[in-house]
């Protein structure tokens, strides 16, 4: 393995949807950052003099210390992952980046439609979801292994795209989690009857592929729906459990209480910020972490 010194240093990371017509800057950065817009939209990266429009899908890259700002899509919400790291070497690598890509004056945007490189990025983010104490060891790794894959995509343009990492059975039964998410009457059994598996079966595929249950993943799901409500809507707790399935608001503060280790009141206060404002609530999908949500790197080593 290589010497942590030979490895980027991860800074701030997350998943964001915007919504339609928001905008982010101008601004600068002291950073490197990585973005991937997942679908086209009428949106414009602007950075310095030059307007780039946001029509595909596509990895944006920003350089430290150059003024960009983003203009979202007026008519749909927009989502992005980011990435801020710094390069190995830190300060000193400016004039040369360790990262090709990242030199001055190289691409501020790259199309990409593929799965592989995605699926890295949202690993990383997986890591630092789930896993805060290893992001630099291993999310590092993997980000050096993205922008070094990123490099030869440019070069060598790849056509092939990897399959699906779940079962289409499974991504099935998530969706129609999301899409019935609010109805209280939602069950195990309805779930397996829509895909057209069993009971045991779907509930067996769901902890070898997700590690939880089926009901598991229900209740997460609406758990973390009403986080979202929690940071960027008004509406009180009883009204927010009764928005994301629960019918109790009772059994709602309980399981909110037993899943994050705080009252839903106490969350709101915790982590309300005013930019969450501009936020869209989003379902999980086939997602390996939670939408909307900011990953701080906790474990840097000191320089």
């Amino acid at each position: 393995m290589q010497q942590a010194g030979f490895m980027p240093s991860i800074r701030v990371l997350g998943d964001y949807v915007m919504k339609a017509g928001s905008s982010l800057g101008p601004r600068t950065i002291p950073d490197c950052e990585l973005l991937y817009f997942p679908e086209k939209s009428r949106g414009v990266y602007r950075c310095e003099d030059e307007a780039i429009p946001l029509d595909k899908p596509c990895f944006i890259l920003t350089r430290p210390g150059e003024r960009h700002e983003y203009t979202y899509d007026r008519t749909q919400p927009s989502r992005h992952l980011f990435i801020h790291f710094s390069q190995p070497g830190g300060a000193e690598v400016e004039a040369a980046p360790f990262y090709p890509l990242f030199k001055p004056g190289g691409p501020s945007r790259i199309p990409y439609e593929g799965e592989l490189l995605v699926g890295m990025m949202k690993q990383i983010l997986y890591i630092a979801y789930a896993f805060p104490e290893r992001l630099q060891r291993r999310g590092g790794a993997l980000l050096h292994a993205l922008l070094t894959e990123l490099e030869g995509y440019v070069s060598d343009q790849p056509a092939a795209s990897e399959p699906s990492r779940l079962p289409p059975p499974i991504a099935l039964a998530l969706e129609m989690i999301d899409r019935r998410l609010l109805e209280d009457r939602l069950t195990v059994e309805s779930l397996a009857q829509q895909v057209g598996w069993t009971h045991e079966h779907l509930s067996r595929s769901f902890v070898r592929h997700l590690g939880k249950t089926p009901r598991e993943m229900i209740v997460s799901r609406r758990i973390e729906r009403a986080c979202q409500l929690l940071l960027n809507d008004t509406r009180s707790v009883k009204e927010v459990a009764f928005s994301v399935g629960f019918a109790d608001e009772n059994y709602f503060c309980r399981v909110f209480r037993s899943v994050k280790g705080m009252t839903a009141t106490k969350y709101r206060k915790t982590y309300y910020n005013p930019p969450y404002r501009e936020w869209i609530p989003q379902p999980d999908g086939d997602s390996l972490y939670p939408p909307n949500r900011v990953f701080v790197a906790t474990d840097l080593q000191p320089t």
